[in-house]
């Protein structure tokens, strides 16, 4: 009904480590408390939702608000609730998610699932970035994905092609002139 909307796409760093460590009854337990903390954490107009693994996705009524500005405060809001350590297996842990920002304005005629992908396009960036943030989408960011998407293809190809050559490389000392060891180079 053209109001303007934010979409949060949260995905829990290092969850693999905590299944393997401890346990995916742990695991389970530690995705039903952060459910629990982002209940608490957002307003009756937000809705949060699991969408599976490790992730999450908020969508947020940007009606009365400033559309990035709320977005950013809200992403600060869960970064901080997740600051509390949680007790797992009677074990302190302490979690961190990256978070990424979508913002469709009123007018704008953008669909759910393009809102989507791009909040996770900007997760993954902010995970490139250093983990433990949020990244707002911005359109170039697509094209980003879209052309990692095409190397890791003609990378496959490539491989499948067996156009990689090994070479090794002598690394010397310089003082002494005597060979310390061997860098294995890949050339495509």
């Amino acid at each position: 009904d053209h109001k303007p909307i934010a979409v949060l796409f949260m995905d829990i760093d290092d969850f693999k480590t905590i299944n393997d460590s401890l346990g995916h009854a742990a695991g389970d337990q530690l995705l039903a408390e952060v459910g629990e903390r982002l209940r608490t954490t957002l307003r009756a107009a937000d809705t949060a939702a699991r969408l599976g693994g490790d992730e999450f996705a908020i969508l947020l009524d940007l009606e009365d608000e400033g559309e990035g500005v709320q977005a950013a405060d809200v992403a600060d809001r869960v970064m901080q609730m997740l600051e509390d350590p949680f007790t797992l297996e009677g074990k302190e842990v302490f979690v961190r998610a990256s978070v990424g920002i979508a913002v469709a304005e009123g007018d704008e005629a953008i669909q759910s699932e393009e809102i989507l992908r791009n909040a996770d396009v900007a997760m993954y960036m902010a995970k490139e970035r250093g983990k433990g943030r949020y990244q707002v989408f911005e359109p170039e960011m697509h094209d980003t994905a879209l052309k990692r998407l095409e190397m890791k293809a003609d990378l496959q190809r490539a491989l499948e092609h067996e156009e990689f050559v090994l070479f090794y490389q002598p690394v010397i000392e310089l003082d002494t002139g005597r060979v310390s060891g061997v860098e294995a180079l890949i050339r495509w």
